[in-house]
């Protein structure tokens, strides 16, 4: 099976701290949406040839709400007329300010059956200085308009460990986002990027990072409390109700083959990965002449070791035993690389960093808020 994700880059106004691709020329998105049902056209034969059918396709951005119903349901029908699926996840990613009665009972009409609402903050002051369109009352409205519309798998997204946030607001957040019991919730971390709103302010001294060990209670804090409330934990920043884990999002720690659509947007299968090129004006210009720019890599064999390594132990499975002696014996690593990896991760193990657990390694639970930290540790 495989997935399928669609880019929609374009938002209304810009949040203080996002880096993904996006665009606020919002008057191009009929041109837009042209160009995308086109690629979603031409690929399809090469696509094809993969022989994979897709389980799953994901609609994010961007703001991919701010496309009319009919846009969403042509680029759901071009797929459907090109690609063998079995669709039993179809998301969008919702912003609360474009969700009305009426959008919310089409999109499950046309075929959506999950979504992934763009909550963030519960205190209107955090969404204001988030730079976010919505009210926390607008999100709440957003959110029962969806449930009386028959979605029963949403999603919500918050961030936390910025400066604005203590812990008892964070605390406040968790208990109002549960208050409206989603099956699932994602929560991030804020991080200081390049070129966004945010950077420019740290870097003239008007923002001060969180700093690490508040950051941790936060994530502590956020780990028991769900946990708590019934749910599970199966990866770094995400958490469900049983059965309800995002199959697409999953895909992506298992290497699952995952093909995107859109400015930007990547495709992975058999080590090769590839991406379109950033810049709405020219994916516009260049699917008018019928021609895709991309860009493309293929994995060596220490660079497919280190993304096995790496995806396996953010999730909270972690990585099975049996599958890393398989690569430790079929990635063309030398005998130097196996020892380098062994004695690294032999340390962790005995730090207890790492857990050695039914026969897999696995980061100990509170310890993936610095998996990173942690996973760099074991790159060969």
């Amino acid at each position: 099976m495989a997935g399928l994700y669609i880019h929609i880059p374009f938002c209304a106004q810009f949040c203080t701290y996002c880096d993904y691709f996006s665009s606020i020329q919002v008057e191009k998105s009929g041109a837009f949406v042209r160009a995308l049902l086109r690629e979603i056209e031409e690929r399809a034969a090469l696509i094809g040839s993969y022989g994979v059918t897709f389980d799953t396709l994901y609609i994010g951005g961007g703001t991919p709400s701010l496309l009319t119903i009919e846009e969403l349901a042509l680029i759901l029908e071009r797929v459907a007329q090109h690609y063998p699926s079995q669709l039993k996840e179809v998301t969008i990613e919702l912003n609360p300010e474009d969700v009305t009665p009426q959008y919310a009972t089409q999109l499950k009409e046309i075929g959506f059956n999950r979504v992934s609402l763009g909550v963030q903050s519960f205190i209107d002051e955090h969404l204001r200085w988030m730079n976010r369109r919505h009210s926390v009352e607008r999100s709440i409205e957003s959110f029962n308009h969806l449930r009386k519309a028959h979605f029963n798998n949403i999603s919500i997204d918050l961030i936390f460990g910025f400066e604005k946030l203590s812990i008892e607001g964070w605390q406040y957040n968790l208990k109002r986002a549960l208050e409206l019991s989603p099956e699932h919730i994602s929560a991030y971390q804020l991080s200081i990027e390049k070129g966004t709103p945010l950077y420019r302010h740290y870097q003239k001294g008007l923002y001060t990072p969180t700093d690490d060990d508040s950051a941790y209670e936060q994530y502590r804090v956020l780990h028991n409390t769900l946990l708590e409330s019934g749910f599970i934990q199966y990866e770094l920043s995400n958490f469900a109700l049983a059965g309800r884990e995002s199959q697409h999002n999953s895909s992506y720690w298992n290497f699952t083959p995952y093909f995107g659509f859109g400015p930007g947007a990547h495709s992975f299968i058999d080590d090769r990965r590839e991406w379109n090129l950033k810049g709405i004006s020219n994916y516009i210009e260049g699917w008018k002449r019928g021609e895709r720019l991309f860009g493309y890599e293929r994995l060596s064999a220490v660079d497919h070791f280190n993304e096995v390594v790496m995806l396996s132990l953010r999730s909270v499975k972690g990585l099975d035993c049996k599958e890393l002696e398989r690569e430790l014996h079929s990635s063309s690593l030398t005998a130097a690389q196996v020892e380098e990896f062994t004695e690294q991760l032999g340390q962790l193990v005995s730090h207890g960093t790492i857990i050695k657990e039914k026969g897999s390694y696995r980061i100990a639970p509170l310890k993936l808020f610095i998996s990173d930290s942690i996973i760099t540790k074991l790159f060969l």
